[in-house]
């Protein structure tokens, strides 16, 4: 059933299994790695650290963020190894470093989010052209050609609808768990840097 309506929507629904293809693949890779992220949080070490550096205890601060795998505490370890001189800088480099593979392929996701829906518009132009050029050419229409033309038109754009459906959830979901990471990661880099200027 399926692959029929894939023949019947025409050369657009390539691009479009494509598309789709892309969405799955990144939506997998993502939720394997925030699945994995949230096994090496560590609020609790992290806080560790803070008491450690507030204690004036640097070095075992540091001792304690290279132990943990949380990114937080990579970031706090970071300016550790700069204190107090060079904290801010480190901070801000180490905040990058740990937020560019929170991002990555999202870029990739939103591309295929909005690229679908247009490609199912564009399937659905060209089966109506193909539709209407059925209808111009014959003097007694062929309904079935002309059905086939109508075909492509709907099901390509019910492929791409179905493609940004299905994908636009799990990128908001992204969206809002690098954001709210972003946000304790810079919540407690500036708690680190205020010690800094103490």
């Amino acid at each position: 059933m399926l692959w029929e309506w894939f023949q019947l929507g025409g050369p657009v629904m390539y691009p479009l299994l494509a598309c789709s293809i892309i969405a799955m693949t990144v939506i997998t890779e993502r939720f394997l790695f925030w699945s994995q992220l949230r096994k090496e949080q560590d609020p609790a070490g992290v806080e560790k650290v803070l008491t450690l550096a507030q204690q004036g205890k640097i070095a075992e601060a540091q001792s304690a963020g290279r132990a943990l795998r949380d990114p937080v505490a990579r970031v706090l370890t970071r300016g550790l190894e700069h204190w107090p001189s060079a904290v801010t800088g480190a901070l801000e480099a180490q905040v990058e470093q740990e937020l560019r593979p929170m991002r990555r392929y999202l870029g990739v996701l939103d591309t295929a989010i909005t690229l679908a829906p247009l490609l199912g518009i564009y399937g659905t132009i060209t089966g109506m052209i193909q539709a209407f050029g059925f209808l111009a050419r014959a003097g007694l229409p062929d309904p079935q050609r002309v059905a086939s033309g109508i075909a492509e038109a709907l099901i390509t754009t019910a492929a791409g609808l179905t493609i940004a459906i299905l994908a636009i959830p799990p990128y908001n979901f992204f969206a809002s768990k690098t954001e709210e990471m972003a946000h304790q990661i810079e919540r407690q880099a500036t708690n680190l840097e205020l010690l800094a200027k103490k």
